[in-house]
């Protein structure tokens, strides 16, 4: 019998492998639909193989759309400038762990299948681990083993699943952005600050990855904030109130003090990526030089390194993503709001609906804390070690009266609200299924499977009874076992999303939707076909 982790592991790898054969099979029997969009230009002294040509077709379904500008930048670099829309951590991870691979294979596969190769394994790698970070973030949050389990599960056949697979940098977005909110729950690392410095790391690594991932240091902001309200504040309170030398009172103001250069030196590590990576953007494309690209990859459509014509160049603040997507993308307030649109914004519409329904439930049932900012403002009255939260009557509802969800439920809100109004609205739903775990909390809240037989429950509190004698077994491995059942827990890939029936409407409404999404976004992107 699999323990909670190793089912959760288990099903997040063999949801990937269920990936590559459907986008493989999907590919091989369905024509390729003509999107005229940006395909990568194809070196012609590069030679193809036997082996090349199988590689392109177990893995070319995922070459589409975006994924050919990220395989583009790994291969050639940022060659033209609508490819600095695409953030360099993720590309530039592919192209070193290609030259690995072909450094071992290069004799029997060409670079371009190495990179293809490479961005498949490293986003099964990376998926993993965004699915334990999850798992763990989870728990810490919603304290219940049995709706971080389900979380996970979800996580892992979420709507925007062909993105997570496919080089896009989805994956490694989600895993940097996870990380960073669990980094952000940790203890402080030193006396009074109150925050874990290197919860910098991987926010400024998300900032590189994509580039709402500069939102990020919204979580960095708020807990030190939120530290120093009900932590720092309260001890210099209560230390004022009992000081007797007052000769030393300058010193209490110390942990204020120590709690802001915290601050500062998480955020400066945060953001020197990002700077960095800016100021290569400006040297490359706002410098006067010599491009010295091949033949085969100079186009006369976009502008090359080295011409110093953009108006960017000549913000004061030189930043080229706003006026890149707006340039070659048409992205802008309610410029998307087209007829033609209309499909795009159906195929948006569940996961704004579901989220922007219950992060208003949770303002309705949290009214007053939410008018605080989440904070408890109360314990500035005197020092406590322990804050007690008093309990209400309140409506019944997603986050009803639980004030830990108040940052995660305003992160997502806010991207939701952008995205409405902003973004190319199909993008929204693999924006959001990786920039936020609150998808998942809300639909694992809301999904209720069908009772394990009593037969099988006698027969799983029965093998629990015997493994658990004169050992410490964790008594949720039992919680997860009844919701399994019997079988699933001693199978590597059943899980009650696909094996299980939903006892209600709602949640085989959210079952469906998880799968539907799960397959037809495979299928359909797979073949150059419009998906979110």
């Amino acid at each position: 019998m699999y323990s909670p982790r190793q089912k959760l592991m288990w099903f997040a790898f063999n949801s990937r492998m269920i990936i590559i054969l459907l986008q493989a099979v999907s590919n091989l029997i369905i024509p390729d639909h003509d999107a005229k969009v940006f395909v990568s230009p194809e070196d012609p002294t590069m030679y193809k193989s036997w082996l090349d040509n199988i590689v392109d077709k177990l893995f070319g379904g995922f070459k589409r759309w975006d994924a050919q500008y990220f395989i583009h930048i790994a291969q050639y670099g940022y060659t033209y400038e609508n490819c600095l829309a695409f953030y360099p951590f993720y590309p530039l991870s592919v192209r070193y762990f290609a030259y690995g691979l072909n450094s071992a294979i290069g004799t029997f596969l060409n670079f371009h299948s190495c990179l293809l190769l490479s961005a498949t394994i490293i986003n099964i790698c990376l998926f993993l681990k965004s699915a334990d970070i999850l798992h763990q973030l989870s728990l810490r949050i919603l304290k219940s083993e049995c709706r971080a389990y389900k979380s996970v599960i979800l996580y892992s056949i979420n709507p925007a699943s062909i993105f997570f697979s496919a080089p896009y940098s989805e994956t490694l977005f989600a895993w940097m952005s996870f990380y960073t909110m669990l980094k952000c729950t940790d203890s402080e690392t030193l006396r009074f600050a109150n925050i874990d410095i290197l919860s910098g790391i991987p926010a400024g690594l998300s900032m590189i990855t994509r580039s709402n991932g500069i939102v990020n240091l919204g979580f960095i902001f708020y807990t030190s904030f939120k530290n120093v309200i009900e932590r720092t504040l309260p001890e210099i309170v209560y230390k004022y109130k009992t000081l007797k030398c007052r000769i030393i009172l300058p010193l209490l103001l110390l942990p204020l003090f120590i709690s802001f250069m915290a601050l500062v030196l998480t955020i400066i590590i945060a953001i020197i990526p990002f700077l960095l990576v800016q100021t290569y953007n400006y040297f490359k494309y706002c410098v006067p030089s010599e491009h010295n690209l091949p033949e085969f990859l100079i186009n006369a459509d976009y502008v090359l390194p080295g011409t110093a014509e953009s108006p960017w160049c000549n913000y004061s603040i030189p930043l080229s993503y706003s006026y890149i997507q707006s340039q070659y993308w048409d992205v802008g307030f309610f410029k998307y709001y087209k007829l033609k649109q209309i499909p795009n914004f159906i195929l948006a519409a569940p996961i704004l609906i579901l989220l922007n329904y219950y992060c208003l439930v949770y303002f309705f049932n949290n009214f007053k804390l939410c008018l605080k900012l989440g904070l408890k403002f109360s314990s500035l009255s005197g020092y406590s070690t322990k804050i007690s939260c008093r309990s209400k009557q309140c409506a019944k509802g997603f986050g009803a009266n639980d004030p830990v969800l108040y940052l995660y439920v305003v992160h997502v809100f806010l991207l939701s609200i952008f995205c409405i109004f902003f973004v190319h609205i199909q993008v929204t739903t693999r924006l959001l299924a990786s920039a936020s775990p609150v998808l998942y909390w809300i639909c694992s809240s809301k999904l209720n499977a069908g009772p394990t037989p009593t037969s099988e429950q006698n027969t799983i509190n029965e093998h629990f009874r015997e493994i658990t004698t004169g050992k410490k077994i964790p008594s949720h491995h039992l919680s997860i076992a009844n919701l399994e059942g019997l079988d699933n827990m001693y199978s590597k890939w059943k899980t009650f999303i696909i094996s299980r029936k939903m006892l209600d409407f709602q949640s085989r409404l959210i079952q469906y939707y998880f799968i539907g999404y799960f397959v037809a976004g495979t299928i359909l992107f797979s073949n150059f076909y419009p998906w979110t």
